[in-house]
């Protein structure tokens, strides 16, 4: 929504007149002359929210998640507790990638893997057949290169068209994972990932980590190789 005095007041006003309670309210991003927000809401019925919403028009913009999602920051807190507390380290990757999905409200999560012939390969949450070649150019490259989280629109060339499909991807985000994986989020419709999504793909990734190292060591990173730029529109944090 526009930031300007009595933005917000605007919208909780059409969620009070429907009956419609606020549990909780997320600052998402507060970039220029916009903020982003998320609300987690409750009410009677999912019509009493609908009609809510279609009082926000025409200066909000409304995505909608209808999965069963909770507040962002106990959703946080849970994928964090599900993944130090699980008892191998493929459980702990199965449970890391419901987690991005939830706390990021994306469509798909995947942890991918940098191998030594500077490939990626799908550890979870995507078929083996989606892989990267070491010659191939892929965003994933630039965030393990910079160690700094990125998000960006699915345009042409940030990653092989037969991976790129198999994502199905509208918008990605990805952080990295100690020196050789990746976590990813993926939204298949046009829904952008704002900055302080970004952070909290971030802060999961780097929460998690060291579980993957536990019991062997911090591991060496496998070279990223070529071809490693982002897509225009990029949003990035922590870039060298």
């Amino acid at each position: 929504m526009p930031d300007r005095p009595g933005a917000l007041s605007a919208v909780t006003t059409a969620l009070a007149a429907h009956r419609v309670d606020i549990i909780r309210l997320d600052v998402v991003s507060h970039e220029g002359s916009m903020v982003v927000d998320d609300l987690l809401l409750e009410a009677a019925s999912a019509e009493d929210i609908g009609a809510a919403i279609g009082g926000f028009w025409p200066d909000v913009a409304v995505r909608t998640f209808d999965a069963p999602l909770g507040d962002p920051a106990v959703e946080m807190g849970m994928a964090i507790a599900n993944v130090t507390g699980a008892p191998t380290q493929v459980e702990a990757r199965s449970k890391l990638v419901t987690g991005i999905s939830r706390v990021m409200r994306a469509d798909r999560a995947a942890v991918l893997r940098c191998i030594e012939t500077g490939g990626f390969v799908p550890v979870e949450g995507l078929p083996a057949t989606a892989v990267v070649g070491p010659r191939e150019p892929f965003a994933g490259r630039w965030v393990l290169a910079h160690g700094a989280a990125a998000a960006f629109p699915a345009a042409d060339g940030w990653a092989p068209a037969a991976f790129a499909s198999e994502t199905a991807a509208a918008w990605v985000a990805m952080a990295p994972l100690g020196a050789a994986e990746l976590a990813v989020a993926v939204r298949t419709m046009a829904t952008p990932f704002y900055r302080g999504e970004l952070e909290r793909l971030d802060v999961l990734a780097k929460a998690v980590a060291p579980v993957f190292d536990r019991g062997r060591g911090i591991r060496g990173s496998a070279e990223p190789g070529p071809g490693g730029a982002l897509p225009a529109r990029a949003i990035t944090l922590g870039a060298a």
